[in-house]
């Protein structure tokens, strides 16, 4: 029997969670349908939850969501976030990811999304379907018992309760978001489930996490820590070491130091491991030793599709004053063309062209440079964009620069 690609109805939508949760391995999650509707239930009267059905059996699926993604500039770029992709191992290499992925990207530039994005669970995957990789990021771990800043930063640190970190931290996590390309819009429903307020029927309530904010002088909050604490093995004397388990969002290195600093300098702490850091991690160099903080690992994050080349170029802004024809290859997709890019500071134009292009590059290295996080030099040297007018690509590397890496902070 072929298998059908579609989207899920109401009615099957419990069991397209359960077909999520085995594709995942997360076994234990099954029977979390109604928990999972809450992200979904828009989705599914759009249509955008997909499934690959092999008679009444869901053997693959997809997933779809509308987002602002910030690109340099500050400008909010409309796309689609894809997420849920599994297939089942009872039904690999039959044209289900295929399918399902075609799909998706034809219901994106349908509704006129510039670009499709998604966070990959391996690398040699999305490539055939256009996606390239577009920011990166690291985890951190900070030997507590070296670490120290150079100088007293500002600020005042404050606990507070799940609930009230759900109120107040939406708002800095904007401020956040449009100066950060690559990251995404938070509803408030992540915000809870991320506390612990929203959990699946049955899940005791988690009260393991704690919730620190900073304080300017002002009084407003320029960022946060949330951290869980676990043995780190031996002790000293009858003296516990202690390992914090954190996440960190903060307006500038600053904030971000800061409340490093409060997490290192608890009692009995003597590691700290932070996970979703910015690759670039400017913040260690308000420490006296930068050292004390190293990445524990490295990773790409965000992947990123052009389905509009002319949208997604011109949202953006460019570091210096210039002009490139760019010829995209995308064959059989939305994005194959010539354009002419002519872009500053102060914004871009794009339009196609029949002029002969300075750069040549597939679909995936377009997606990879649109955000500044791979440079076009770069890209050159591993034979994924060619120069064919010398000179061009110099002026590739100063327009596409960004001032700071960019960095996905909201997983999806």
């Amino acid at each position: 029997m072929p298998i059908a690609v579609k989207s899920v109805s109401d009615s099957e939508f419990d069991t397209w969670s359960d077909a999520v949760s085995v594709g995942f391995l997360h076994y234990e999650k099954r029977g979390q349908g109604d928990f999972r509707r809450l992200m979904w239930e828009e989705g599914i009267s759009q249509g955008r939850v997909l499934g690959g059905f092999d008679g009444e059996q869901i053997v693959g699926t997809h997933a779809t969501f509308h987002t602002d993604l910030t690109v340099p500039g500050g400008a909010a770029l409309g796309v689609g976030a894809v997420t849920a992709v599994t297939v089942q191992a009872t039904h690999r290499r039959r044209g289900i990811l295929k399918g399902l992925m075609a799909l998706g990207l034809r219901q994106s530039a349908e509704r006129g999304e510039a670009a499709s994005i998604l966070i990959p669970s391996e690398w040699p995957i999305y490539g055939r379907f256009g996606y390239g990789p577009a920011t990166e990021e690291a985890m951190v771990q900070i030997d507590a018992t070296a670490a120290a800043l150079r100088a007293p930063l500002p600020g005042t640190v404050e606990l507070i309760g799940a609930e009230q970190w759900c109120e107040e931290m939406p708002a800095v996590y904007d401020r956040i978001r449009t100066t950060t390309p690559g990251a995404i819009e938070r509803p408030l429903w992540r915000w809870r489930m991320d506390a612990g307020l929203v959990r699946p029927a049955g899940r005791p309530e988690d009260k393991s996490t704690m919730f620190a904010v900073l304080r300017d002088e002002a009084g407003i909050i320029r960022g946060s820590a949330s951290y869980q604490a676990k043995s780190a093995g031996e002790r000293v004397g009858f003296t516990p070491n202690t390992t914090l388990s954190a996440s960190v969002l903060a307006e500038t290195p600053a904030v971000r130091a800061r409340l490093m600093q409060f997490l290192w300098e608890q009692d009995w702490v003597v590691r700290v491991d932070v996970e979703t850091e910015r690759a670039d991690a400017a913040w260690r160099l308000f420490m006296s030793n930068p050292r004390a903080a190293r990445q524990s690992d490295r990773y790409d994050t965000l992947w990123l599709r052009v389905l509009d080349a002319s949208a997604a170029l011109s949202a953006r802004t460019y570091q210096s004053e210039g002009r490139i024809v760019l010829s995209v290859r995308d064959e059989g997709g939305p994005a194959d063309g010539v354009y002419a890019l002519e872009g500053g500071p102060a914004g871009a134009t794009v339009k196609r062209t029949t002029e002969s292009p300075d750069l040549t590059l597939p679909v995936q290295s377009l997606g990879s440079m649109l955000l500044g996080g791979y440079a076009p030099s770069l890209l050159v040297s591993a034979d994924l964009v060619t120069e064919e007018r010398h000179g061009a690509l110099a002026v590739a590397d100063r327009m596409f620069k960004t001032p700071t890496q960019p960095f996905a902070p909201t997983w999806f």
